[in-house]
């Protein structure tokens, strides 16, 4: 669901190399904050401070305070969660900020902060997803949006902890309502009335953008509360949570019995025999699977009875992997949801938890996320446990399972939202090995046939072969899919940004990205060296195409057929 804590060592590794985001204090905590000596009005200086007294419905305004461009502030809240040593960066921009608390019932604690620039203010406010269980606020993104002239939002969704596990769900429905779609929606609805209070006018636009859970988030916001924004950038959405708990359950379910555990170390010989069965089957040798639905895998090449690689499988495993890719059956056959599909990007390279290796492969030395998402959903978010990851029953438990997450899923009727003129974007990379990629075709397909006639002309799907979950993996997954839109950038370039456009009527809807390649998501490690290499990424159903004898790393070679 979230790449956990590889954002947080990339958050730490951006703030040793002198980045401008900001990397703020945790909620609460006010101690150690430069104030702005430079930077700020006094007069706006003054503004914001005053926001600490403002009255709203449920919300406490705990913070309230100006501060330079350059401004120190110590310890992230993201990085200090894995117990990593304070990391001291600077404000990315003279801004007003602001935290609070809104507390709806009497076990409901939700954490927000609002940034606000002092100056050059653009009007737009910007909203930020967070995935996993959440229980951070995710100041970078705050920071990115603050330098970009945006005004932004964020939650810890209403509690604070390790976005990895889900004891503080246990035998807490409210807060298991706060997280699941209470907590985005109020903090939103605080943050227009903070934005109104400092500049004197609501925000002209809203946008929200996220992945993984912080996907999720933004269809439940479309359906449920179609008002609250005007655009949505919604990235491997976790959209419906009875079939991913089913996909990850049979996964490692799969793995159960003797010596059928795969080992990380196995992931990239299956990747290179992934690649080699099916990566010309697109009709051109690139390292990409353009559909991983097409490649017919036969996975007995793995065997150790066919191969002498010191990483070759053993029946067992082959028989997991098969069962993986098949995704779970009932007894009867019948498939209850996506599997995890022959990409040819199963390796992690270079952030390992993005791959097979941090989801899916059971025969390391450690639990994966994989496994620890699955035992989170069954264990904590549903509050009446009817079965573990190695009790559910696929004929029994899913009615069971569908009953207990209609709070978590992502209803797909989003006609209020497009009544109302809003632009959807739906993105998923083909390589992802925490959400089963097919679950977006299947979720764009149900909001299709559920969202009325504007659905069409309101929403674009893009599926990007070879990457991972959110970034990484081979294929192009630089494309501007998070956070605000930099002065530099531009609209066939980055997908946010073409979403404001497009809902602000300054374009039509998207029809392709030029989409990066081989830079690491721009998260992690160094910048591929040499010549930009790209790849055209096109709105499903339409696939890039490369001309004859153009050249493959130019996204202009391509055309969307």
């Amino acid at each position: 669901m979230a790449v956990i804590k590889q954002i947080a060592l990339a958050t730490v590794s951006l703030a040793a190399a002198g980045s401008v985001l900001a990397f703020p204090l945790p909620i609460g905590s006010g101690a150690g904050v430069a104030q702005a000596s430079s930077g700020t009005s006094p007069q706006s200086q003054d503004v914001c401070t005053r926001l600490a007294d403002l009255r709203l419905k449920d919300v406490t305004i705990t913070m309230a305070t100006s501060l330079a461009e350059g401004a120190p502030v110590p310890n992230s809240g993201l990085s200090s969660m894995f117990g990593n040593a304070p990391v001291v960066g600077k404000a990315s921009a003279a801004m007003c900020r602001v935290a609070g608390r809104i507390r709806p019932t009497a076990t409901s604690d939700i954490g927000f902060e609002v940034w606000l620039p002092a100056t050059g203010w653009d009007g737009r406010m910007h909203g930020i997803g967070i995935g996993g269980f959440a229980g951070a606020i995710d100041y970078f993104t705050l920071g990115q949006a603050v330098k970009a002239g945006q005004a932004a939002v964020a939650t810890d969704t209403g509690h604070r902890g390790n976005m990895q596990e889900s004891a503080w769900s246990k035998g807490q429905p409210e807060k298991v309502r706060d997280y699941s779609w209470r907590a985005v929606h109020l903090s939103t609805v605080a943050a227009k009335q903070v934005i109104a209070a400092f500049y004197g006018k609501r925000p002209d636009k809203s946008y929200f953008v996220g992945c993984s859970g912080g996907g999720r988030q933004g269809l439940v916001e479309a359906a449920r509360f179609p008002e609250d924004y005007d655009g949505i950038v919604s990235g491997a959405p976790a959209a419906s949570f009875t079939e991913l708990a089913m996909a990850l359950v049979n996964a490692h379910q799969a793995q159960i019995p003797p010596g059928a555990a795969m080992r990380p170390t196995q992931t990239k010989f299956l990747q290179e025999e992934v690649l080699r069965q099916c990566d010309a089957g697109d009709g051109q040798s690139d390292g990409l699977i353009d559909d991983p639905r097409q490649c017919r895998f036969d996975a007995s090449k793995l065997l150790c009875s066919n191969s002498n690689s010191p990483q070759c499988f053993s029946d067992a495993q082959v028989g997991a992997l098969k069962r993986l890719h098949a995704g779970p059956r009932n007894s009867a056959g019948f498939q209850l949801a996506g599997g995890y599909l022959p990409s040819g990007s199963e390796a992690g390279d270079p952030a390992p938890l993005l791959g097979w290796e941090g989801y899916l492969m059971s025969g390391g030395n450690s639990s994966t996320a994989g496994r620890g998402l699955a035992d989170g959903m069954l264990d904590g978010l549903i509050q009446n446990q009817f079965a573990t990851v190695q009790t559910f029953d696929f004929d029994r438990h899913p009615a069971k399972l569908r009953t207990a997450s209609r709070e978590l899923d992502a209803p797909p009727n989003l006609s209020r939202f497009f009544a109302r003129g809003g632009k959807l974007i739906i993105w998923h990379g083909w390589a992802d090995a925490a959400i089963p990629p097919e679950a977006s075709l299947r979720y764009h397909a149900a909001m299709l046939r559920q969202s009325g006639a504007k659905a069409k002309d309101s929403v674009r799907l893009f599926m990007v072969p070879g990457v991972q979950h959110c970034f990484g993996g081979k294929g192009a997954d630089v494309f501007g899919q998070s956070g605000a839109p930099g002065v530099n950038e531009t609209p066939d370039r980055n997908m946010v940004m073409a979403m404001q456009n497009w809902a602000e009527g300054q374009r039509s809807a998207p029809q392709s990205f030029i989409g990066r390649r081989g830079h690491g998501g721009g998260m992690f490690g160094p910048t591929a060296s040499g010549p930009e290499r790209q790849r055209l990424l096109c709105a499903w159903p339409k696939k890039a195409v490369l001309q004859s004898g153009a050249d493959p790393d130019k996204a202009a070679s391509y055309t969307c057929s």
